[in-house]
């Protein structure tokens, strides 16, 4: 009995011997394949800030160059620049730099005035793309695509600048054909040993220099995953996917070479990250061998290995505090675009809840009839939440950082519409005065984001008079010379100017208010970003911004838009006439959201519509099956199938089925294809019927 108790004991003890070692050996394998991944994909992530460093102070080196060469040739004729001590100038300056092949001067043609080599004097660059571009009125530092140099046979990509006659003409372009060799010596240099990507790639997808060796594509494909992951995060990031270069599952990094429009990339292979851990498998599977014959020695296995694991959660949390420290550092960058995220979908539920609202209001205004005290609150109440519709768009025109349209604006009766706004924003204990002449031309801006940019800087005067004091608002008509301070295009412009008597500002704060981030107000009560992004609207409209101030002497901001040649004028969009007969029209309805749905179905139904109801796009398509219908109206922004999707569906098995789109995310509003009519939340019951009779009509003269 004791020694079958023994056996078993003992059998025990080699199951045990077997068992522990074998559960411990997966566990460490899983633990560490995990660790080695982390650590590929932080030397990836590392070794991309190194390329990026390195190409861009590359890049700052031939800038640099292209300004010695730019003062040496200023002013100098045709014939100055061709003689042989700009030649020889040229060599001397391109002798230190490895990675310049040559440098260049051409005149307006193409014809190559200088070089730091000889050259055919038969050759010529204007068959460039660098030169057709600063030829076209491209002033900055450009980066060409790459190519293979007539003089040098040598392939290269160029970084030039256009030369500028003083009368501002164009004279010809400066030109250092940079080496590609030069970038991939340095790839291999810097990337860790083993098979890796590396690229130099213009933010159109050209390939400048790759790795490890040069056999790459000449373009990346837009559809790529390097390119859409470029597309969706445009400054820097990683990414999963597939390698552009060879196809295989890589993790890349990639960022952008500010202020150049070109980006480096770095990545490594899953498969080459995971050969370190197969390697480690040949030395836990000895460890576990050995482990199964001496428990107690796999008691000090376990020993060391947390005593590793230690050793790498300390190194894991080095590299998350010194991550921690680049988030911080990229915080006032992101803050526009984290703002745009957080309000594309409070305003989509806000402005769902103000439909909701402004529906119900609207058909309760027809049941009340004339009670004279129940209308006035009802107007009060319509007022307030169309009030509260107004400021979820402005919200949303300031944070989502949309494209600018510009149209012909008539600007004494824009600035006017804004008065009561200004006055309730700043408050009674200051004065505003608005100066309009009688009649003035129009201007070509968008007139949302001219709004936002007056109330910015009515706030900012507004903050600089603590103490009350006086905002005048101003508009003048001006022609500019050639010569004018302002770097402007001559002709004609409407200078919009917002004047306070504030406390002004210092020379050193003048100098500063325009820079983003840049802001004198406590912490907490500004973003710096007001007079930046007024800045750059004007720069956008074709204008230009000035501030001018002395302490205590107040401050002007001027906005300076060039005059529109076509007049502005009120929409030529016709107006509505309701049916005379309201009709038994059938209408599919698709809403996620039960409480708008229930409200547009009842306005709907009031006007004698029929209306069927769907929560879903997949339901809707499955009853639009079954039954015609009239006219679809869905909501864009829908769990599944999303409005645009559905409206495709629709429109490919019933192409003569009229769809109306209606959304209050302005994120998905930019998805709508152009010529589908959309339908904006929050809206009345006065504009939706509108919406739906005018779709309703036009499908009707069509089939007619």
């Amino acid at each position: 009995m004791l020694r079958a108790s023994t056996i078993i004991f003992h059998q025990l003890l080699v199951a045990a011997a077997i068992v522990v070692p074998a559960t411990a050996f997966l566990a460490a394998a899983m633990e560490n394949r995990r660790d080695v991944l982390r650590e590929g994909e932080g030397t990836v992530v590392r070794t991309v800030a190194v390329m990026d460093e390195h190409a861009r102070k590359v890049l700052d080196t031939v800038d640099l160059v292209l300004g010695r060469v730019d003062d040496r040739v200023r002013g100098e004729t045709a014939e100055q620049i061709e003689a042989q001590d700009t030649n020889e100038f040229l060599r001397r300056l391109k002798a230190p730099l490895k990675q310049a092949v040559s440098i260049w001067v051409s005149d307006s043609t193409g014809r190559v005035l200088a070089g730091s080599q000889e050259w055919d004097r038969n050759l010529g660059i204007s068959g460039r793309d660098f030169f057709a571009i600063h030829r076209q009125g491209e002033r900055e530092t450009h980066i060409s695509k790459a190519f293979v140099g007539k003089a040098t046979n040598i392939p290269s990509f160029a970084v030039s600048r256009a030369r500028m006659a003083p009368d501002g003409a164009f004279a010809g372009t400066l030109h250092v054909a940079v080496s590609p060799d030069y970038f991939e010596s340095f790839f291999r240099e810097a990337a860790p040993p083993g098979p890796y990507s590396a690229l130099l790639f213009r933010n159109d997808g050209s390939v400048l220099a790759g790795g490890p060796d040069s056999q790459h594509p000449s373009t990346l494909d837009p559809a790529s995953d390097l390119m859409r992951a470029i597309s969706a995060n445009p400054t820097s990031g990683v990414y999963r996917g597939d390698s552009p270069l060879d196809g295989v599952r890589t993790f890349y990094a990639y960022r952008r070479v500010a202020p150049y429009a070109v980006y480096v990339a770095f990545g490594l292979s899953y498969d080459a990250m995971s050969k370190r851990w197969y390697d480690n498998l040949e030395l836990y599977g000895a460890v576990a061998g050995a482990a199964s014959l001496f428990l107690l020695f796999l008691s000090l296995l376990a020993l060391r290995r947390v005593r590793a694991e230690q050793a790498a959660l300390a190194q894991v949390r080095l590299q998350s505090e010194q991550r921690l420290l680049a988030e911080h550092r990229l915080f006032q960058s992101q803050k526009m675009e984290s703002i745009g995220q957080l309000t594309g979908g409070i305003a989509h539920d806000f402005n769902n809840l103000l439909a909701v609202i402004l529906g119900n209001l609207g058909m309760l205004r027809k049941i009340v009839g004339a009670n004279e005290r129940a209308e006035r609150l009802l107007n009060g109440a319509i007022q307030g939440a169309e009030r509260g519709a107004t400021l979820t768009q402005r919200l949303l025109a300031f944070a989502r950082r949309q494209e600018l349209a510009p149209r012909s604006v008539d600007m004494p009766e824009l600035v006017l519409g804004l008065m009561d706004l200004l006055r309730q924003t700043i408050g009674p204990g200051i004065e505003i005065v608005c100066e309009m002449p009688e009649q003035a031309d129009a201007a070509l801006v968008d007139p949302n984001q001219l709004e936002l940019a007056i109330l910015n800087l009515a706030v900012n005067a507004r903050d600089a008079m603590p103490e009350g004091g006086r905002i005048t608002v101003a508009l003048t008509a001006e022609t500019l010379a050639a010569d004018n301070d302002l770097s402007l295009s001559p002709g004609d412009y409407l200078c919009l100017s917002i004047t306070d008597t504030g406390v002004g500002m210092s020379p050193e704060t003048l100098a500063r208010a325009s820079e983003p981030f840049f802001t004198t107000k406590e912490i907490g009560k500004g973003t710096g970003l007001g007079v930046s992004m007024v800045h750059g609207l004007a720069l956008q409209s074709g204008g230009a911004f000035r501030m001018r101030s002395q302490l205590g002497k107040g401050a002007c901001a001027e906005i300076w838009l060039p005059r529109s040649i076509a007049p502005a004028g009120p929409s030529s969009e016709a107006s509505w006439v309701p049916m005379a007969e309201p009709t038994r029209s059938s209408l599919l309805l698709v809403d996620d959201d039960e409480l708008v749905r229930e409200t547009t179905a009842a306005i709907l139904e009031e006007r004698s519509f029929e209306v069927d109801q769907y929560g879903s796009a997949e339901d809707a398509l499955v009853a639009l099956a079954r039954r015609r219908f009239d006219l679809v109206v869905t909501d864009l922004a829908m769990p599944g199938m999303g409005g645009v999707a559905f409206a495709a569906r629709v429109a490919e098995a019933w192409p003569d089925l009229p769809v109306l789109l209606v959304s209050g995310n302005a994120d998905v509003a930019g998805q709508v294809p152009p010529g589908l009519p959309r339908l904006s939340k929050p809206f009345s019951d006065t504009q939706l019927v509108q919406a739906v009779e005018r779709l309703l009509e036009r499908a009707a003269s069509v089939q007619s």
